[in-house]
Formats: structure tokens, sequence, C-alpha cells
């Protein structure tokens, strides 16, 4: 049953990558989900998940999905608010479940996403040196002149099998810590990093050179190994920064990107300060040129009111600081890192909202939490 689940997983990401600012939801998302949570329900009918695993964790978990639930309740939304709400279950029951698995199975389970993440890698290449040129044939042959299209092959900027190079960038960065662990670095790496370059992605480019940091500090000894991974990260954002500042569009820009960012964060405080407790409901967030607001610790706030954003640090922090350090260092601080990768990336970006790339985390969240040795001698 292992296998089946991580085959669904494996494909995630391909079945979900319709989501979109512009078209979040379409019947094979849905469909998907449901069959996630089938696979999901038939796991623990035969094999049943051990709840007191979870006990350290139970009160932010508990709250956080209150608190989602009365977001959803209360939006006045009708079936939209419960579509969103079911995502987060999803996340969830994805995350309750991968915790209580054993440390193999966990490790499978990693290998799995890592598997995932080199294929779509591998694919992200390829849409640039032979997709886009196909792809500007085909346009050709047909006539077609779609102004939007059109752009996005000049800008060449990848973004197989997502819809944006934002989100591409975002799963890349927030799997590649993930071979930390491996044995096959120097093959797993390259096309997994050269992707991320190609997406030209600043935010998740830097999400990972901070992370990737901030860790270095603890686990690099060798100074000169510091020094040249700074240089390198250095060189990689200002490469891209470079490349994307000489755009001919100003829209293309990435201070025309920031400048706007900034303003959603206006005006989702705005939205904020409106509703700050109960917050305006699940699916419910709209800015008037933009269905997210760039930041989804305020979104989320925005939506679910500042008790659901309470919990989900609550939920996170717990996660992170009690329970990584439980197993080997190099698995733990993998996954360690490529949750917080996705976090810092969610300062300014939007993927917690968009499953194809947030019900990953919600497993590596899973897969990072280890229950200690309390719960382990309860259960024997």
């Amino acid at each position: 049953m292992l296998l089946t689940i991580a085959l669904i997983i494996f494909l995630l990401p391909f079945a979900l990558s319709g989501s979109s600012s512009a078209q979040p939801d379409t019947p094979i998302n849905a469909f998907y989900l449901i069959l996630v949570m089938g696979a999901l329900s038939i796991w623990i009918g035969f094999r049943g998940i051990t709840l007191n695993k979870l006990k350290r964790i139970k009160y932010p978990f508990l709250l956080f999905l209150v608190s989602l639930v009365l977001a959803a309740a209360t939006a006045g939304n009708g079936p939209g608010s419960f579509l969103e709400l079911y995502k987060y279950i999803t996340g969830l029951v994805l995350f309750a479940w991968a915790a209580t698995l054993s440390e193999k199975e966990k490790r499978c389970l990693a290998n799995t996403i890592l598997g995932s993440s080199f294929v779509i890698g591998l694919l992200a290449i390829y849409q640039y040196f032979f997709g886009f040129q196909i792809l500007a044939e085909y346009l050709t042959a047909k006539n077609i002149s779609d102004p939007f299209v059109i752009e996005k092959l000049a800008e060449r900027r990848v973004f197989s099998p997502f819809q944006t190079p934002a989100l591409l960038g975002g799963y890349l960065a927030m799997t590649i810590p993930l071979v930390w662990s491996t044995r096959k670095k120097t093959l797993l790496l390259p096309p997994l990093f050269v992707a991320l370059l190609l997406t030209r992605s600043l935010g998740a480019l830097a999400s990972l050179g901070v992370v990737a940091a901030v860790i270095s500090l603890f686990y690099i000894r060798s100074n000169i190994k510091k020094t040249v991974f700074f240089v390198s990260m250095t060189i990689a954002l200002a490469g891209v920064l470079l490349i994307r500042s000489n755009g001919a569009r100003e829209h293309l820009l990435p201070w025309f990107s920031l400048f706007s960012r900034i303003d959603f964060w206006k005006e989702s405080w705005e939205i904020i300060c409106n509703r700050p407790w109960m917050g305006s409901g699940l699916g419910n967030f709209s800015l008037p040129s933009s269905r997210y607001a760039h930041n989804s610790f305020l979104q989320l706030w925005a939506e679910g009111g500042v008790i659901t954003l309470v919990s989900f640090l609550w939920l996170t922090g717990a996660v992170l600081i009690k329970n990584h350090g439980q197993r080997e260092k190099r698995f733990s601080s993998g996954l360690a890192a490529g949750v917080c990768v996705f976090l810092v990336h969610n300062l300014i970006d939007f993927s917690f909202f968009v499953p194809a790339v947030s019900l990953t985390w919600w497993i590596l969240m899973g897969l990072l939490y280890f229950p200690g040795q309390e719960a382990s001698k309860n259960e024997g």
C-alpha cells in the first residue's frame, strides 16, 4: 500500500499543476484530491494512525483545524469555502499520516518526492532547450497570436509542469535540500539547480540561499567551503537579477514585481484591519489586481483570522524546534531546510495556497516530525 501512495505522491505535482492565480481549481485537481484522501483512508483503515505519536503537537494541530472549520463556516461563500477547507484538510491528513510512518518508510517517501522533483527538473530543462521552440513553431503553424503566450515565449523562463516560473522555482527550492541526505548528490543536484536558475525566480533562489546559508554556519566546518558557497549563491542571484533587469517590458522587471508586492501587502493589511479576529472567510480573499497577497501569512490571517495564523505558526514551530533533532542529522536537516525554504519563500509568494506545491510541503512537515522517546514507550 505504501508503494501505491508513493506513486500518487510522485505524480501529485503533475496532476495538480493546473492550479494558478487565474485558474485555481480544475476538475482534475478535485479528482486527484479525492484520490489522495481515498488512498489515505484505505491505509488508515488497514493500519490506522497512532495518534499517541502526535500528542506533542495535538494542541496546535487541533486549534488550527478548528479555526479553519470556523473560517469556512462563517465565510458565507457556500461550496467555495468548503473546497478551500478540503484542501487544508487534505494537507493536514497527509501531515498526520507522514508523521506516524517509520523512519524507513519516511526515507522511502522522501526519495519519492526527490525523484519527482528530479523528473520535473529535467522537464524544465527540456522546455528551455526544446519546448519553447516547439511551441513557437506550433503557434506559427496555427497562426495563433495570443499576446500573453508570445510574451512568455520571449521571456524564456521555464515553468513546466506548473503554471508560473515562481511556482516551479518554489517547488524546486523546497525539494533541493533533500539531496543532502542522499548518496547521489552529483547526479541529482546539478539538473535541479540548473532548472531552478532557468526559472529566474529571484524569490525562490533567495529563499534557498538564506536557509542554506544559515544551515551552512552550523554544518559546514571548512571556511573555504563556506566561502565557495556564499560566493556561488551571490553570483547566481546577481546573474539572475542582471538578466531580468535587462527586460524590455516594464511589468516583467524585478523592481516592478517588488513594488507590486508592496502594494498587495498594504491592501492585505487593510483587509486584516477590518476583521482581524475572525477574518473574511476561507476563499474570500481578493485584491483589485491579484487573487493572492503574495505573502501567505498575511493572506492566512486575512482569511482565517488571528487564531488561524497563530495556530499555524505554533504547529510549524513545534515541528521545527522540538522534533527534527530526534534522528540522523543529515536526513532531518534536509527536511527542515526544505520546510523552511517554503516558509521563507511564502513571505513574498503564494504557493501555500496552491496544492501542487503545498501538499508536498505538508508531507515534508510530517516526515520531519519524529515522536519523542516518551511517545515510543507509550506505544510499546
